[in-house]
């Protein structure tokens, strides 16, 4: 099972969130992700420095470890925007990115209050949610496909298109991206999360490629093979554990997984 590292880029300045992405690159995490809000209130913070700006960030103070969002809101940039983003990220970091991807909440709900304070309209149906999350990746896709419409020439096109994951919750968003991305994650302690990554894996047509991963809190025990906890997961045929520092970086804390991951 691959082991990550999640960070909360609105926990901390830059140079300590600088210093815990070269520690985990160091410490032998697969991949390095971020958050994407725009404000930091749903953490307990007073900021939040922007998703993308952070992953480009990063992208030129590492060199060998993934980038990814877990997740991107798909209401918070119209779609030519996000693959124009994504092409460019793709290119400053030698195509290390996953985009990790979202339906969004509802307005007027705790997680869709900096939306609403924008004034960024939401879709109050979950559906209606997860198509246009769908369409997203469609738009997406067909900006960087090779044989594109000829009103796409002169978009950017990444050399490599990046894994797309969605961050699930319900068996119906599970099933739908089992068949039209790369990979689908979960919260750690979600009731049904093992049906929900079963019904995703089986919806991709049991791909040896589908990504089906979990996040959890930051624990560095959880990286040994021989925890409880991580061959449960692996019973579960979970393929990729996402461990959140939701606080300040602890960058030690960071370095001492070392001892299970190299």
């Amino acid at each position: 099972m691959i082991i990550d590292l999640q960070l909360n880029q609105g926990s901390g300045p830059w140079p300590l969130l600088r210093d815990a992405g070269i520690a985990a690159e160091e410490a032998g995490f697969n991949t390095l992700w971020n958050l994407d809000h725009f404000s930091g209130s749903v953490f307990g913070s007073d900021s939040m420095m922007e998703c993308f700006t952070s992953i480009t960030a990063w992208a030129t103070t590492t060199t060998t470890i993934g980038l990814g969002t877990l997740v991107t809101n798909v209401m918070n940039r119209e779609p030519g925007l996000l693959a124009n983003i994504v092409s460019s990220i793709q290119q400053i970091s030698g195509n290390r990115l996953t985009l990790g991807i979202g339906a969004g909440a509802a307005p007027n709900t705790n997680f869709s209050a900096e939306q609403d304070a924008l004034g960024i309209s939401l879709l109050p149906k979950m559906a209606d949610r997860h198509n246009r999350l769908a369409e997203v990746v469609d738009i997406m896709r067909s900006i960087w496909a090779n044989d594109r419409e000829e009103r796409f020439d002169g978009f950017p096109r990444p050399a490599q298109q990046p894994p797309i994951i969605v961050g699930v919750n319900s068996m119906a968003l599970a099933i739908r991206s089992g068949q039209m991305t790369d990979g689908v994650n979960t919260r750690f302690n979600h009731p049904e999360r093992a049906a929900l990554l079963a019904a995703a894996r089986e919806a991709s047509g049991n791909r040896a490629d589908f990504d089906t991963s979990v996040w959890s809190w930051f624990k560095p025990e959880y990286a040994d093979a021989e925890h409880p906890f991580h061959k449960e997961l692996v019973a579960e045929g979970v393929t990729r554990l996402i461990m959140f520092q939701r606080g300040a970086p602890d960058v030690a804390a960071i370095a001492s997984t070392v001892t299970y991951l190299r």
